[in-house]
């Protein structure tokens, strides 16, 4: 590896175009477009000027999501479908189809392509428009919150004639599965620093070939995983080392010997083998849980959330323990809701099975989840859904936790005892600490 190479950063996600914080006029904000054509420019500033809002940041909205979904489609969908471990995912499938804006918003994060500002404007800009144009909407969207849409599709996507996806990581990508590495390489070195969120993608990238490849390219990647194992698991939260567990079951369970001995190999150097499932229930429970968070950041998700949510109830109140995390969060997502209020049926069924998880259940997700729950600490941002997490859980005497770790210890009392302010300023911390430890 070349000399220019080795001094590449790994993923250095665009922080977008730079707009003036005190440019808020439309003609102006527009301008910086240059991925759009000027007819295209003149149809948002012309139903601006006209007072239809709402179709000019549905415009601007939907130019820059499909632009964003080409960006990661190139990277191919197979790939996509393994990153996400959506098995419905396949090279034949359509980008426009398979993704929901906030999973592409995720995604685009996660590769690189948008960086951390641009991310949280960008679901905040998300959370706008799946509002304003949902079922449940009683007014107009104003035109603040339409200037908030457009600008923020415009600095971070539609500001780039062409955003493509960071050449460092395709490379090193192709490096994963094509050398074996070794821990004086400066790239795997950067790679054990990097932020949680980096090490997921590296992970898998791996678990994916060690399931799906054969011959050499296996090989590779059961000796890169073996190689970082020992370095990033203290690092990797608990749902991250159950995928890797699950990855060993399921290559034992297809006769994949080869796969099947390495991650042996890999489990036995951090005695991992807690996290090898017993059953395969919890592969229902994980994909019924990411079907309700698919619905709860996709539009209409207050008239849609009833269902997918009865769906995750009726496995059962016994949740797989691979599974709890999925389901801790597709229900709390679902009873905290968001800016904007709650589906009321669907967060009284989330309630109800909240309830029915036990004590030492939730004392284990406030010691060791939700520093890295990233979904659940976005929704600690908000001050009502403060106080529905403190109901919840003095309500059902979960509000005596001791000896947490220091930071969840905090946040978790900032919660008992309604500090929205310290709640919102802990979790924003422990939420960027996720993409930057």
């Amino acid at each position: 590896m070349d000399k220019v190479m080795n001094e590449i950063q790994l993923w250095q996600g665009p922080d977008g175009i730079n707009i003036p914080a005190n440019v808020n006029d439309t003609n102006k904000i527009v301008s910086y477009a240059n991925y759009l054509t000027d007819k295209q420019k003149n149809q948002i500033i012309a139903a601006f000027q006209i007072e239809a809002y709402d179709m000019a940041a549905e415009y601007a909205w939907k130019k820059a999501m499909v632009k964003l979904k080409e960006t990661i489609a190139t990277l191919g969908m197979k790939f996509i479908g393994e990153m996400l471990n959506r098995e419905d995912i396949d090279e034949y499938s359509t980008i426009d189809t398979a993704l929901t804006d906030f999973t592409t918003i995720q995604l685009a994060e996660q590769l690189g392509v948008i960086g951390t500002t641009a991310s949280l404007k960008l679901k905040q800009a998300n959370e706008l428009i799946t509002h304003y144009f949902s079922k449940d909407a009683t007014e107009e969207i104003d035109n603040i919150s339409a200037i908030h849409i457009i600008k923020s599709s415009v600095q971070y996507i539609l500001g780039e004639a062409d955003i493509s996806i960071a050449i460092e990581f395709s490379q090193f990508r192709e490096r994963l599965l094509s050398e074996t590495l070794s821990l004086k390489d400066p790239q795997v070195d950067q790679l054990i620093n990097s932020p949680l969120f980096y090490l997921r993608t590296v992970m898998s990238i791996l678990l994916a070939s060690v399931k799906n490849d054969k011959g050499a390219k296996l090989e590779h990647s059961l000796s890169n995983l073996n190689l970082l194992i020992e370095s990033i698991w203290k690092h990797l939260g608990e749902n991250d080392k159950w995928n890797i567990g699950t990855a060993y079951r399921d290559v034992t369970a297809a006769g994949n010997t080869i796969a099947s001995s390495g991650l042996k190999n890999a489990l036995l150097k951090v005695g991992g083998f807690d996290f090898v499932p017993e059953n395969l229930r919890s592969v229902t429970f994980k994909k019924a849980a990411a079907a309700v968070l698919e619905t709860h950041y996709a539009f209409n998700n207050f008239y849609n959330e009833p269902s997918v949510v009865r769906k995750l109830a009726s496995l059962g109140s016994t949740i797989p323990a691979p599974a709890l995390i999925d389901c801790f969060q597709a229900y709390l997502a679902v009873y905290l809701g968001n800016g904007y209020g709650v589906s009321t049926i669907a967060a009284d069924i989330a309630y109800e099975k909240l309830s029915e998880i036990s004590k030492e259940r939730w004392y284990y997700y406030f010691e060791k989840v939700i520093q890295d729950d990233e979904i659940v600490l976005s929704k600690i941002f908000g001050t009502r859904r403060i106080e529905r997490f403190r109901n919840l859980l003095i309500s059902n005497s979960y509000n005596d936790f001791q000896d947490l770790p220091r930071d969840n210890q905090q946040l978790y009392e900032s919660i008992i005892e309604n500090k929205t302010l310290k709640a919102q300023g802990i979790s924003q911390t422990l939420y960027n600490r996720i993409k930057k430890k």
